[in-house]
């Protein structure tokens, strides 16, 4: 199983976005931890191990711990165990790095992009843009470790630098991008016009950095070639809600998902703890709820390569993991389009790396895998 531990809801940025809430002082207890490493050897499944916050590298102690305890456990078991660190990268320093790669730990960078598209939102508690800070220390990260994740985060503050964002991140080493859309920001008219423009200019990027032979994954215009060519996303492609995966807050409660973690105050999502197992009613009822079809896509042509899936995306939206908003309708009919230009304007030059990458049919068998990475996840 796929555990990820909320070492603690501190962090020393204030990021307006942040759809984990309030930040405060709560470190995960150790007892929590040991339970949550056991809990990914537990289950059946790939197991791994992420550290989520607040700024999980604040609590670089207990994550030295949690290592080197699931390792022991691991070798002890006969089986493998994986770990992620999902960070802003402003406290990444040498030393730090140096301790993370040593350990094998693959890390997930959260990095808007250029400077002001990444300053818009991302700052430090005290104040001040963290970009200086988090970019110089991305630099050094895609020098050791090329194929590092990098998420931003698009929304009304900086939708206007999209295109920007995207060259500016693969000037920075970046080749492996995942640009998520604030869903639950307030898109009014302004801002959904700022969006369909820097929609068709992310697409112009996307076309030119293919014709100069750049060599990248972006996952916003990516997963819509290939549902285009799968006809849609299948089941096993989608997230894997409260079954493969399970977020722990710093009291030990089971969420069906890192993204619903927030304060740890949402009694309505909570499906177990780490003293007593999963609920198996509430588990089943959310992941139940999540697949639930909302009778406005019926009839919807654009619906299986639609995110009306998702159900953290639609909790955000709406409050129901299987309740669908017609904004998230809008967006992904607006992306999609985007995509789908590009990628005809690319299928028509019949461009080699295009080509080799979505058609040639020694690609064909990793379309799926592809889908998976880049179905809405948030780490890598």
């Amino acid at each position: 199983m796929r555990v990820s531990l909320f070492l603690n809801h501190a962090c020393n940025l204030r990021c307006t976005y942040c759809y984990n809430g309030e930040k405060f002082a709560r470190a995960m207890p150790w007892e929590v931890a040991e339970r949550g490493v056991a809990l990914a050897l537990d289950e059946p499944g790939p197991a791994r191990v992420s550290f989520f916050g607040g700024e999980p590298l604040m609590e670089r102690e207990l994550m030295r711990r949690v290592i080197d305890a699931g390792k022991a456990l691991a070798a002890s078991r006969k089986r493998a165990l994986g770990f992620l660190v999902v960070t802003n990268a402003t406290l990444l320093d040498e030393p730090t790095l140096d301790w993370l790669l040593d350990e094998g730990v693959h890390i997930g960078l959260s990095l808007d992009g250029s400077q002001r598209a990444h300053d818009a939102a991302r700052v430090f508690a005290g104040g001040g843009g963290s970009w200086a800070v988090a970019s110089e220390n991305a630099r050094r990260v895609f020098a050791r470790a090329p194929g590092t994740k990098v998420i931003a985060v698009i929304h009304p503050g900086n939708v206007r630098w999209l295109a920007e964002s995207f060259v500016a991140l693969l000037d920075l080493g970046a080749i492996n991008l995942s640009m998520n859309v604030d869903y639950e920001a307030e898109w009014d008219d302004a801002a959904r016009e700022a969006l369909v423009e820097s929609l068709a200019a992310l697409g112009d990027a996307y076309v030119a950095a293919y014709r100069a032979g750049r060599r990248f994954t972006l996952n916003l215009i990516d997963s819509k070639v290939i549902t285009h060519l799968k006809g849609g996303y299948a089941d096993s492609d989608r997230c894997d809600f409260g079954t493969e995966e399970v977020a722990i807050s710093p009291t030990g409660r089971f969420y069906p998902c890192d993204r619903l973690v927030g304060e740890d105050d949402r009694e309505d999502l909570v499906i177990g703890d780490v003293w007593r197992g999963f609920d198996v009613e509430r588990r089943a009822a959310l992941i139940t709820e999540k697949h639930t079809l909302s009778p406005e896509c019926e009839g919807c042509a654009l619906r299986a390569r639609c995110m009306n899936w998702c159900g953290c995306i639609n909790y955000g939206m709406t409050g129901s993991v299987g309740e669908v908003d017609g904004l998230l309708c809008w967006l992904e009919q607006v992306t999609i389009e985007a995509a789908d230009r590009a990628a005809e304007v690319l299928y028509q030059e019949e461009d080699q790396g295009f080509i080799a990458r979505f058609y040639a049919p020694r690609r064909r068998r990793l379309l799926a895998q592809d889908l998976k990475l880049h179905a809405g996840k948030r780490d890598p």
